[in-house]
């Protein structure tokens, strides 16, 4: 009977106990829920920020330019800039223009062909920069950019230069240093470009055409495109302008080609019939270089074996005389 009555007396004590603990359970779950909505709403608020800073970058005026494209122009702290992005035909000012870029003009790059529309930074060095458009049908539109700040242009050129061999380069310097854009004779479109960090084309291409010294001031283009006794040409690039800054620090003027390169496949012999290229300069100097050093290394591994070979012959001499004579003495 009392173990019956003890028996009930937990039960309601226990139950009175889970009664008055479950408000502060169930408020103990929903403080921390509470929080996590809170945080999910800042976090929510900071990508919203973040979003519209990184906007403000690439935000501009818009215009649309034709062939699906919308110009963005900008003139601010980074310089006139022009974002060509695809907005597609049906696009109307008001309509959203931060889709996909398919072009970017500045004052480092201000030409460039999209969509069969020719795009050129016009007076890129001026504080009141122009984008023209030049449609396939010959005729062209201007859309002045923002006022911003002027600027020292670096770029000069092109200075035209015959190769020989139906090859031409065009030379240019720019903020980012010398380019030589390469041609064929009647044909507009290059074949090849060379600048600061590509100053050489590959020995695959059977001609010398390279940058000396490319991270100079004072920057050279050669050439050679004809083999036997033709010469290698050599012409200095246009010179930088009074107040240009371009965008790396200038180097000394030690040579792009070290003794040390391997003689170009161009100026291995070639069959009867074929030019064969000889290059002259550096790349001569380093062939030969590694001529000699060969020819020297042959000589020494001659003479070391000849040697070792007298000696090992020495050695068998000696062994036999020595036997001999133990076997008189014994």
């Amino acid at each position: 009977m009392r173990t019956a009555l003890a028996v009930r007396t937990s039960i309601v004590t226990v139950a009175l106990a889970g009664a008055l603990l479950i408000p502060a359970a169930g408020s103990a779950f929903a403080a921390p829920a509470s929080a996590a909505v809170q945080t999910v709403a800042a976090q929510t608020a900071a990508a919203r920020t973040d979003a519209a800073s990184d906007n403000d970058r690439y935000e501009g005026e818009p215009v649309y330019i034709g062939e699906g494209l919308v110009a963005v122009l900008r003139n601010k702290a980074e310089g006139p800039e022009a974002w060509i992005r695809a907005v597609g035909p049906g696009w109307k000012p008001g309509d959203t223009y931060m889709v996909r870029v398919v072009a970017k003009l500045d004052r480092t790059l201000p030409h460039d062909t999209v969509n069969g529309l020719s795009l050129e930074l016009t007076k890129a060095a001026t504080a009141r920069p122009v984008l023209v458009v030049t449609a396939k049908n010959g005729s062209t539109t201007s859309y002045p950019l923002p006022a911003g700040q002027a600027a020292t242009d670096c770029r000069v050129g092109p200075k035209g230069q015959p190769m020989g061999a139906g090859v031409r380069a065009e030379l240019y310097v720019t903020e980012n240093g010398p380019k030589a854009v390469l041609f064929s004779s009647g044909d507009d479109r290059a074949w090849a470009t060379l600048d600061r960090t590509h100053p050489a084309l590959p020995d695959s291409e059977g001609i010398i055409a390279r940058i000396v010294n490319p991270g100079s001031a004072t920057p050279v283009f050669e050439w050679k495109t004809q083999g036997g006794h033709s010469k290698t040409g050599r012409t200095p690039f246009p010179a930088f302008p009074q107040g240009c800054r371009p965008s790396y620090e200038f180097t000394g003027s030690e040579p792009v080609v070290k003794p040390t390169t391997p003689i170009p496949a161009s100026a291995k012999p070639q069959t009867a019939g074929q030019t064969t290229v000889v290059p002259k300069g550096p790349v001569a100097a380093g062939a030969e270089l590694q001529v000699a050093a060969a020819e020297d290394t042959d000589k020494a591994a001659t003479w070391v074996g000849g040697v070792g070979l007298m000696a090992a012959f020495g050695a068998l001499g000696a062994s036999v005389h020595l036997r001999r004579r133990r076997a008189s003495q014994g």
